[in-house]
């Protein structure tokens, strides 16, 4: 069957959509295999009814009585069709959104062999061309990759039990990890009567015997009673019954093993460095392990996998059915995408012109609206407007906007998008989690912020030896990523900026603010709700600071409450706040803005209050500052960096150790600020007003002035200008032949 991906609203009454459906009832007749992409539907666009669900798992359609049965079921099996994510793509939209919807599926499948448009011929016509695309395409093999028979083979496996065996693939050498699985996998699952399958080759009779002494010698004899060997070639049967499994790799050596256990539907726990990565860099495809590039007993490199990750991996992998069953769901679909062989190759390589300049891909979730896509974009403008280097932008992350949305944000960085930028100078990665995989480039950068005072173990070998640089924003992080175990000279730290022409003092005061607050001070709180801002330290100021005496109103500006914090925030604490007599006066707000309406927010405000438990930069202080509000926020973390001098006050902090899931390069810890010390500091700070927005607004010029994204974009520009000329560079090839 051939693969057709078609994007588009199957449910709208346009033109488009009708057209959309001709073609997908004549899919079959033509031999295709079609599979429905329906991330286009917006209702900013007016196309969709309401009849679409998207989620995180596959989009469901809703009854619609204005579509047949039959088309209804043919809507629903292509929406839960997986393709390679090379086949060609047919967009179908109205002619007044189809530039930008071409565009934008161009993005989200940047290794489509073609971006087609769709309803302007005949379905027949239109299928002609797609047919005449696969020919020019050719195919092509990923990596790590296994025939897409086989991998819907494994892919018709049921959901995992809860309680089945676990499974790993060996060998008689060290490579598969074999020692490993078998001691984590008795760690883990001591305190139950699950089973370990080990599948070995068919002439592994005497590692069988190896393995079982082994088992014998440290777990006991009636441990053996939990293992089952298995030689025989790998096969959907041998994991019908099992929950997980489990590949701590020193080596890739069954990659085609890798990919099929991946269509599984069972989380994989696999060690992940850049041997692996082609096949597990994808989000929550798999539960990573990390380890430590070494050599191995014939001399030649290896990525020891760290045991105590591995451990606590698989128990993340166990114990809990139904995200058993997500993790898996995931890498099903990324298997079928992305590790399927004979694929239609993607588009080639362009020829690039000679270089005059250093060429940077800036990759980041450009289309969402949160910290790392706003950073990125003041990063973006900043290199464009200095014109030091070529630029290329690389949308990473869900398309949750689109381009009206991007060029209402940041006018001008449309034409810098990017499906492929080719080989760069520079490739800076940016997001959470961190790219694993190395894109074609002379340097690859990886941004990490992370606020927990200890990296997660399956970070590494990223961090620790494979990117040639590792960003940071601030000296906390530089401190957790240098006890990681990177070397000095691989961190580069550039601290955030401001728009200094935007926050300011000198400008509008959100005049709804403004009157809402009347003659009583606003106190000001931009973040998340959750713990690790502190805000349920705030909540506690607020009251304890009432109670001795303070008035003022206090605006709470939430953020990412539908996104990154959904599920987790405190928004119901706020709302009970108050409703608390003799509690201050409480606004919430909830709605993304723009910069310039932020600015206004900040400048309504008397004070910012940030009493945070981890930052990994804390960009709302800076922002604030910069608008010349006075601060009252935490000492010790990594606002210390700036948050420091007149119109600052800080909130005494302890260290304090925190238990997070899985395996950290030490131990994780947050900062407990004060909560006694942070309220009597709030009561003083309404009282000290005044002086304290004097000073803070004879401070702001200065706090502009000293961060800049020009000199953020500086930086940038000596990291690739540095590395242009002895980068290491490591190819797929490379990598495959000597791991």
């Amino acid at each position: 069957m051939k693969p057709v991906r078609l994007f588009g609203d199957p449910f709208a009454t346009c033109g488009a959509s009708s057209a959309l459906r001709s073609v997908l009832e004549w899919c079959d007749e033509r031999g295709f295999r079609p599979s429905l992409c329906l991330s286009p539907i917006q209702p900013s666009l007016g196309q969709g009814d309401g009849t679409i669900v998207l989620g995180d798992d596959a989009p469901r359609p809703l009854e619609d009585s204005a579509i047949s049965p039959k088309l209804r079921a043919l809507i629903e099996t292509a929406a839960h069709t997986a393709l390679p994510s090379t086949a060609p793509v047919v967009v179908f939209a109205p002619q007044r959104w189809r530039q930008d919807m071409v565009a934008l599926a161009g993005l989200e499948w940047p290794k489509a062999c073609a971006v087609l448009v769709g309803g302007v011929d005949s379905p027949e016509a239109t299928l002609t061309r797609v047919e005449g695309e696969l020919r020019w395409a050719g195919t092509e093999d990923p990596a790590i990759c296994s025939d897409l028979d086989q991998l819907e083979a494994w892919a018709d496996l049921p959901s995992p039990p809860a309680n089945g065996p676990v499974l790993h693939v060996g060998s008689g050498d060290p490579s598969a990890g074999t020692d490993v699985a078998i001691r984590a996998f008795f760690a883990a699952c001591n305190d139950s009567q699950r089973t370990l399958r080990i599948v070995l080759p068919k002439d592994s009779a005497v590692a069988a015997a190896r393995f079982a002494s082994l088992v014998n010698e440290t777990f006991g004899t009636t441990a053996l009673q939990r293992v089952e060997f298995v030689l025989a070639d790998l096969a959907p049967e041998h994991a019908a019954d099992c929950a997980a499994a489990l590949l701590p790799l020193r080596r890739l050596f069954a990659g085609e093993s890798l990919a099929q256990l991946l269509a599984s539907g069972r989380p994989v726990v696999a060690t992940r460095y850049h041997a692996t990565a082609p096949a597990l860099a994808a989000p929550s495809v798999c539960v990573p392990v990390g380890g430590a590039i070494t050599m191995g007993q014939d001399g030649l490199p290896w990525c020891e996998p760290d045991l105590k990750n591995v451990i606590a991996a698989l128990k993340h992998a166990l114990s809990d059915a139904e995200k058993a069953k997500v993790i898996g769901q995931r890498a099903r679909a990324h298997a079928l995408a992305e590790l399927s062989a004979d694929r239609p190759a993607a588009p080639p390589k362009r020829m690039q012109k000679p270089r005059t300049r250093p060429v940077v891909a800036l990759e980041a979730p450009f289309f969402e609206v949160s910290s790392s896509s706003e950073l990125s974009i003041d990063t973006a403008r900043a290199l464009a407007r200095r014109g030091n280097v070529e630029l290329k932008l690389v949308p990473s992350g869900s398309f949750r906007h689109g381009l009206d949305a991007l060029r209402e944000r940041a006018p001008g960085l449309e034409s810098l998008l990017s499906r492929d930028p080719g080989d760069v100078d520079l490739w800076l990665s940016t997001g959470w989690p961190p790219r694993v995989d190395r894109p074609s480039c002379r340097t690859f950068a990886s941004r990490i912020d992370w606020e927990y005072g200890a990296l997660p173990t399956d970070l590494s070998p990223l961090v620790i030896s494979e990117a040639d640089a590792v960003v940071v924003h601030s000296r906390h992080v530089e401190r957790t990523v240098a006890d990681a175990g990177c070397s000095a000279d691989r961190i580069v730290r550039i601290p955030h900026g401001v728009d200094g022409a935007v926050f300011c003092e000198d400008g509008p005061a959100d005049a709804e603010l403004v009157a809402w607050k009347g003659d009583l001070p606003m106190v000001l709180f931009v973040g998340g709700m959750v713990f690790r801002k502190g805000f349920d330290v705030l909540v506690r100021m607020a009251l304890e600071a009432t109670r001795r005496g303070a008035k003022f109103a206090l605006c709470l500006k939430a953020v990412g409450h539908d996104q990154h914090y959904a599920g987790y925030h405190m928004e119901d604490l706020a709302k009970r706040l108050a409703s608390i007599p003799g509690a201050p006066p409480v606004r919430i707000l909830d709605a993304d803005v723009s910069r310039e309406k932020l600015a206004s927010i900040y400048r309504a405000a008397d004070l910012l209050v940030h009493p945070y438990r981890g930052e990994g930069f804390g960009l709302p202080v800076l922002e604030a500052r910069a608008c010349g509000v006075p601060v009252l926020v935490t000492s010790g973390g990594a606002t210390d960096d700036f948050a420091f001098g007149r119109g600052c006050v800080g909130i005494p902090s302890t260290r304090r150790a925190i238990e997070l899931g899985g395996a950290h390069m030490g131990e994780p810890w947050l900062l407990e600020p004060d909560g006694e010390a942070a309220s009597a500091l709030l009561a003083q700070c309404i009282q000290q007003l005044q002086q304290l927005k004097a000073a803070a607004r004879e401070e702001a010029p200065a706090v502009r002035a000293a961060h800049t994204w020009e000199a953020a974009a500086e930086a940038i520009e000596r990291l690739a200008l540095g590395e242009q000329s002895n980068a290491r560079r490591v190819s797929k090839k490379t990598t495959l032949s000597a791991l």
